[in-house]
């Protein structure tokens, strides 16, 4: 479902923004690079004791990093949508 802000973007930045989200989503480096981070903070993670602020830290960035895929992946769909209800396939 498209949030507010999305519908105040014209049909050609929603599909803008879709494009370049699934050429990050792809993009090695980038991905290369967060699978970096998360495997850095999984074991800071695992090695931290329960509720210390290293364990909240290494929670929050790996939670950033699904965030931040799950974001882009969300531009996408929303442009999928969109297309869909263009052509009247609503």
């Amino acid at each position: 479902m498209e949030t507010q802000d999305h519908k105040r973007l014209s049909n050609y930045e929603v599909e803008e923004r879709a494009m370049e989200a699934e050429a990050l989503l792809v993009d090695p480096v980038l991905n290369s690079a967060l699978d970096d981070i998360r495997s850095r903070h999984m074991g800071t993670l695992l090695e931290a004791d329960v509720g210390t602020l290293t364990a909240s830290s290494a929670h929050a960035s790996l939670k950033a990093i699904t965030d931040l895929r799950e974001q882009l992946k969300q531009y996408i769909a929303d442009h999928k949508v969109r297309q869909k209800y263009n052509k009247g396939d609503k």
